[in-house]
């Protein structure tokens, strides 16, 4: 009884504590980490991302959700200037997009390795800007242990729909990918907690 009491008491100061700590977050709606940020996207998901050197509104990173904290999910957002959103959809939906990804300091072989991702939406940001978006693979641990050791990570639309985009690949630097990760996952869980101690 003492026991189930003060975990309840420890679940009423996460609820009303947590939401004074992050009250800076949720004003900003982001945290920055060197060049990565943490902010809360759609429907309660967590990204934390960091954007292109060629391109500044391409986005990479990845997306977690409370439940399902430790299952990392791609976020990969590019534009096109040689598409608009129709065409792109006519020609990705429901089809699986290969992405060639190396790491620049990595010079033996394979230099890069292929991951199947799929295409999710596509939006005209203006009349001749279209930026699609790009999902569904999971970071698995050597992945992860890349991009903690390494600085900067390339990604390039594979063929056949390299020819969809006038600027198929980008580099992301990796700095403050580490403590990002860390702060997203302990959002992540702060949130699973708060919801557990709502439905009880």
């Amino acid at each position: 009884m003492k026991l189930e009491k003060a975990f309840m008491l420890i679940l009423i100061v996460f609820m009303f504590v947590l939401p004074f700590s992050y009250s800076h977050a949720k004003d900003s709606q982001a945290i920055k980490y060197e060049n990565w940020t943490v902010d809360f996207f759609i429907d309660g998901i967590i990204r934390y991302s960091t954007n292109g050197s060629n391109v500044n509104g391409h986005i990479f990173g990845w997306m977690i959700k409370p439940g399902v904290c430790d299952v990392d999910v791609l976020y990969l957002s590019i534009s096109t200037y040689k598409e608009n959103a129709a065409s792109l959809k006519k020609n990705l939906n429901g089809k699986s997009v290969s992405l060639k990804v190396s790491f620049p300091e990595i010079t033996e072989i394979p230099e890069s390795v292929k991951i199947k991702t799929d295409f999710l939406s596509a939006m005209d940001y203006t009349p001749s800007l279209t930026v699609a978006n790009f999902s569904h693979f999971l970071m698995g641990p050597v992945f992860d242990s890349r991009m903690s050791e390494l600085n900067k990570i390339k990604i390039e639309v594979d063929s056949p729909h390299s020819d969809l985009f006038d600027i198929v690949s980008d580099v992301y630097d990796l700095n403050g990918y580490l403590a990002a990760k860390q702060r997203a996952h302990d959002i992540c869980e702060q949130h699973l907690i708060r919801q557990l101690a709502f439905n009880q």
